[in-house]
Order: C-alpha cells, then sequence, then structure tokens
C-alpha cells in the first residue's frame, strides 16, 4: 500500500492545490491505518521539498485526532480487550492517565510502537482531546521535517549533477546534524518513557 501511494502522489507532479489535497489525504489516511510515515515522508520530500512540510503537520495531526475520537467513542471495548493482553502497555496507558500530554510528547518524539497504534491507543486513555493534539502536532515535527529533509536532500544530490563538492559537503553537515539532534531527542525521550512506564508496573 505504501508504494502504491507513494507512486499516486507521483503522478500529481507539482505542489499545487490538487497535489497539497492529495497529499494531505494521504497522511490523513496514515493516521488510520498501519502506513509507515517515515517512507512517505522521505517521498513526499524528494517529489515536492520542504514546501510538503506545512501540509504534511497538520494532515497527520488531522488523522490522528480522527484515529483518536474513533477509539474514544466507537471502537473502545474492542481496543480495551487488546490492550489488556499486553501489560506493557497496560502500564503505559496508566502513566498516560497519570502525566496526560507529557506521555504523549514522549511517545511521539520516540517510541517503538507505530504513530498508528498510537493515536488509537491513546483514545483509551483519559488524556483530553486538546492537550492530545498540541502534543501530536509539536511533538512530530523534528520527524518529520528531517525525513522530508532528507528526501529533498537525496533527490537534490541525484539530479544536481553541477552541484560543487563544496555544496554537497555542506549539505552533508546539515544532514548530519539535524539526524544527531533527532536521534538524540529520541534516545533521551525513550529513556524517560521507560522510567515512566517502570514507575507505573
Amino acid at each position: 500500500m505504501t508504494e502504491t501511494l507513494i507512486e499516486w502522489i507521483r503522478t500529481w507532479g507539482e505542489l499545487n492545490v490538487a497535489s497539497a489535497a492529495a497529499l494531505a489525504a494521504v497522511f490523513i489516511l496514515s493516521g488510520l491505518v498501519l502506513i509507515p510515515r517515515t517512507f512517505l515522508c522521505l517521498a513526499a520530500g524528494a517529489i515536492f521539498g520542504p514546501p510538503a512540510i506545512p501540509i504534511i503537520l497538520p494532515s497527520t495531526t488531522t488523522g490522528s485526532i480522527i484515529a483518536f475520537l474513533l477509539a474514544r467513542y466507537l471502537l473502545t471495548e474492542r481496543l480495551q480487550r487488546e490492550l489488556d493482553r499486553h501489560p506493557r502497555l497496560r502500564a503505559i496507558a496508566d502513566a498516560i492517565d497519570g502525566e496526560s500530554w507529557r506521555i504523549v510528547g514522549l511517545l511521539r518524539l520516540g517510541s517503538p510502537v507505530p504513530s498508528t497504534v498510537q493515536n488509537y491507543f491513546f483514545g483509551l486513555s483519559r488524556v483530553g482531546l486538546l492537550p492530545f493534539a498540541l502534543a501530536t502536532f509539536f511533538f512530530t515535527i523534528p520527524q518529520i521535517i528531517l525525513y522530508v529533509y532528507l528526501g529533498a536532500a537525496g533527490r537534490a544530490a541525484l539530479l544536481d549533477e553541477e552541484s560543487s563538492i563544496l555544496s554537497r559537503v555542506l549539505m552533508g553537515i546539515g544532514i548530519a546534524t539535524l539526524t544527531t539532534v533527532v536521534v538524540v531527542v529520541v534516545h533521551k525521550s525513550r529513556i524517560a518513557l521507560r522510567r515512566v512506564s517502570e514507575l507505573s508496573d
């Protein structure tokens, strides 16, 4: 499905109203079904470049909100049964109830749990819709910017044969710096999340 969506995005060509709407629809969908958002961000960066970021961020948040509301009001019993089968997830759920948006932020920054699963998971907690939406929006910014930028930089490096060695070196330094910052933030957030979940056990 991911490859199909990427090819569909590519057919829209340059970024305009129609292609922006198509891109938004894909990222809203990624909040509802298990589609690797990383590859979508890389593809969007390669196809449209950094201008795709202002479209991806609100669309990702919108998809997350829809899944959150579905879990809270329509799929509650079914998802609760799944949650009860995983003690680790139940511990994190208890931590969410106690820490609210802070745990949402930590999970958005760095978690082995796919973001789509997180969306439904948060809907089962007592976290409010507004704190959830704001934490989702702001704490997904680092990774989205990184992956879109990597996609755009990769395309530029492949297509711009006349670019100087200096420009390529500077591009590499920029990518390495941005990647390092995101990796450090993700690592620290996972440590903090582990401590919180252990305290909830």
